[in-house]
């Protein structure tokens, strides 16, 4: 089946808000994406929270990764607690706009049916904070340019008390292009990270909570997971989130890989795309087994992609 490349809309929450702050000068978010490594692997942690990343994978270890194949830097700040946060981001902010995240989604009330937290990681833009101090403005590339929403509700969304990963109130400014690089060296030069996470070497498997696994592993886990106790939540997070990220990230990826003439491994991303791309289908209409049988092929394709990146 020939590869397509994906123009539309979808959950890229921090390539979008890196393009955002970078500027005209930000590589594509697909190669944004590609250089954090994303598409390489697929994970469940613990027992059945599954992802289309690499095994214990989560953005915050890729971002300072990604940014020095772009050949950018940026401030990273970290606030102490709430106030300290809201200092900082008031400093940053005087430089420009400021990178946040991650957030809690849930939090976000001008988004609408959100009453409280879901686990969602988020990530946005903030722009300015008005000059009563009550309302920050900022932009989310969920759907919503010009955002505004009251600073304790805000600073309520930056902990991550929820999200199972990341630190509170983590922000990054000051973003410089120190190196200029091509998009097709930027994807050159994510290969050999992408390799790492990829063969399951960029993280100490016992760090990872028991029962976690990867790749082929986790194909056939969250196989046995739909065939055996396919609750709500496990499926709500793969049909609202995880297929979908997943499937456009893999769809990007074999783009990259193909604009830098490696071939065969953009064939098997652009496979693995169309394998995770069709399981939404059937995980919404409740076909086991048609998403049973997808998930037995998609096992296999991980050690493929390794042999096809040398």
């Amino acid at each position: 089946m020939t590869h397509h490349s994906y123009v539309g809309s979808g959950p890229y929450c921090y390539a979008n808000s890196f393009a955002m702050v970078m500027g005209p000068e930000a590589p594509s978010t697909a190669v944004l994406e590609f250089a954090t490594c994303s598409p390489f692997g697929m994970q469940v942690i613990g027992k059945e929270l599954v992802f289309f990343d690499p095994f214990g994978w989560d953005p915050t270890q890729a971002f300072d990764d990604m940014l020095t194949a772009a050949g950018w830097t940026s401030k990273l700040t970290i606030g102490k607690d709430a106030d300290d946060a809201l200092a900082c981001l008031q400093r940053e902010l005087r430089q420009g706009p400021v990178f946040a995240g991650p957030l809690e989604m849930g939090y976000l009330g001008y988004q609408p049916g959100n009453k409280g937290p879901m686990g969602a990681d988020h990530y946005v833009v903030v722009l300015g904070i008005d000059g009563d101090g009550l309302r920050l403005r900022l932009h989310d590339p969920h759907g919503f340019p010009y955002a505004s929403i009251p600073v304790p509700e805000f600073l309520r969304a930056w902990r991550t008390d929820s999200l199972g990963y990341g630190t509170s109130y983590t922000m990054r400014s000051e973003f410089r292009r120190v190196r200029v690089f091509t998009e097709e060296e930027v994807i050159r030069r994510s290969l050999l990270n992408a390799r790492r996470w990829l063969g399951m070497e960029a993280v100490e498997a016992g760090g990872m909570p028991p029962g976690s696994c990867g790749n082929a592993s986790a194909a056939d886990r969250l196989a046995d997971i739909i065939q055996t106790n396919f609750h709500p939540g496990v499926r709500n997070p793969l049909v609202y989130f995880a297929v979908r990220v997943g499937a456009r990230r893999l769809a990007d990826g074999a783009t990259c890989l193909g604009r830098i003439g490696y071939a065969d491994a953009a064939g098997v991303m652009a496979r693995q795309a169309q394998l995770v791309g069709g399981l939404q289908y059937p995980l919404v209409a409740g076909d086991t087994a048609g998403a049973v049988k997808i998930l037995r092929e998609l096992g296999p394709t991980y050690d493929d992609l390794k042999t096809a990146l040398g």
